[in-house]
């Protein structure tokens, strides 16, 4: 496909989210794969650049592939002749995955890095006046990302200052109101930090938050239900990992999580079974 209409990047996106949610990597793959063969799209406007940089972000860190996350290239070989330089709240998208990716591989350098060009993209889009705050969701983004780095670096209780800033943050913010959802929620963020922290009691509380605010998000339902389970809430975790089954009654990428899920309601049904004898 030599040529899209931005529409159609706009669908797209919201596609490959959906995709997501439900475990459906195949056919999330697809639309990445679809993607990188466009070579130019009319009009070369903010739907584009979000699409453009989102869609492989979000195929990346909703799977948990890291390593992914830290490789991801600035700008697809495909569309070089498009305006990039006048969307760089799009670009921080990138090195965001980039910086998640990096934190969570243990490649703390190249986290710092990232974080270091979400800062300056931040800065510069503080001094540019719009109609939509791109600056404050490029803060959000380095928040996270700089909590990530701060635990990579086992710096634990800077790392929890800074997450729940960002989740703070995050709350009092608007997504924009074309996009399906930021990349990665702060507050599911915090909840997957505490699980980190051995502290799956206030994680699950986050994490229940988070899916108030974004509901049906795989990796919510997934962290509530771990949660839950690590903090001895048999009811919680059931409920939650069943929700996450539900979810993903068409999952095709055989994602771990989705073993655990049915690993834990197969071990819950045989008790069940064996008490009402």
């Amino acid at each position: 496909m030599p040529g899209a209409w931005d529409e159609q990047l706009h669908a797209m996106d919201y596609l490959a989210y959906a995709y997501l949610q439900g475990a459906q990597d195949k056919q999330a793959l697809g639309v990445l794969d679809e993607l990188n063969k466009i070579r130019k799209v009319d009009p070369p406007n903010f739907k584009v650049a979000y699409a453009f940089t989102a869609i492989p972000a979000r195929y990346a860190l909703e799977r948990r592939q890291w390593g992914e996350a830290a490789k991801l290239p600035l700008h697809p070989g495909t569309m070089e002749t498009f305006p990039w330089q006048r969307f760089p709240w799009a670009e921080a998208q990138i090195h965001f995955a980039r910086a998640i990716g990096a934190a969570h591989t243990g490649d703390t350098a190249s986290a710092r890095q990232e974080v270091e060009k979400l800062a300056d993209i931040r800065q510069t889009l503080a001094e540019v006046k719009g109609d939509y705050d791109w600056a404050k969701q490029v803060e959000i983004k380095r928040q996270v990302a700089s909590a990530w780095l701060a635990y990579a670096e086992g710096k634990h209780e800077e790392s929890l200052r800074l997450m729940r800033a960002a989740a703070e943050l995050d709350d009092a913010t608007e997504k924009h109101p074309v996009t399906p959802g930021t990349l990665l929620p702060a507050r599911e963020q915090l909840g997957e930090l505490l699980l980190e922290l051995k502290q799956p009691a206030a994680a699950l509380h986050e994490f229940e938050t988070a899916l108030h605010i974004a509901p049906n998000r795989f990796n919510g339902l997934y962290g509530a239900a771990r949660a839950a389970e690590l903090a001895a809430d048999q009811k919680g975790a059931r409920s939650y990992y069943g929700k996450l089954m539900a979810l993903c009654h068409q999952a095709d990428g055989g994602r771990a999580e989705i073993e655990e899920a049915k690993k834990f309601l197969a071990g819950v049904n045989v008790q069940d079974s064996i008490s009402t004898r």
